[in-house]
């Protein structure tokens, strides 16, 4: 009877053992899964999303940067048109001066010479020489 009992005791204690050691292996897989392998997995997430941000940021900027050449380039070709259409103005005017003084023949003493005319033009430059 004592054989059958230590058969019964024996297995017994070999199944104790088997249960023992897949709960001490559960829990050393536990602690490393919680310890070890998370941490690295969540910084692995973070760092995808850390370039996806950084990609999107920089998206940004660059969309940015072209909205405000768009402004700027507008902006210029305003000042562009402006400052033909003042220079066109001042063609005009000077044009208008230059015939007055033609068509001046009063006895004022005051009157402009030739030479006086072209002193002026130099002094001006030629017309159409304003902003480019």
């Amino acid at each position: 009877m004592f054989g059958l009992l230590d058969k019964i005791g024996t297995t017994a204690a070999a199944i104790a053992g088997l249960v023992t050691g897949a709960a001490v292996t559960f829990a050393a897989l536990s602690l490393y899964d919680a310890w070890i392998d998370d941490p690295a997995v969540a910084r692995a997430a973070r760092e995808g999303f850390v370039a996806a941000s950084e990609k999107l940021a920089l998206q940004g900027q660059v969309d940015e940067m072209k909205r405000q050449f768009k402004v700027a380039e507008a902006a210029a070709a305003s000042d562009r048109a402006r400052a033909e259409a003042a220079n066109k103005e001042a063609d005009d005017a000077w044009a208008k001066y230059e015939a007055a003084v033609a068509a001046d023949t009063g006895d004022d003493g005051c009157r402009v010479s030739a030479d006086d005319l072209e002193w002026l033009r130099k002094s001006r430059g030629a017309p159409g020489d304003g902003v480019n």
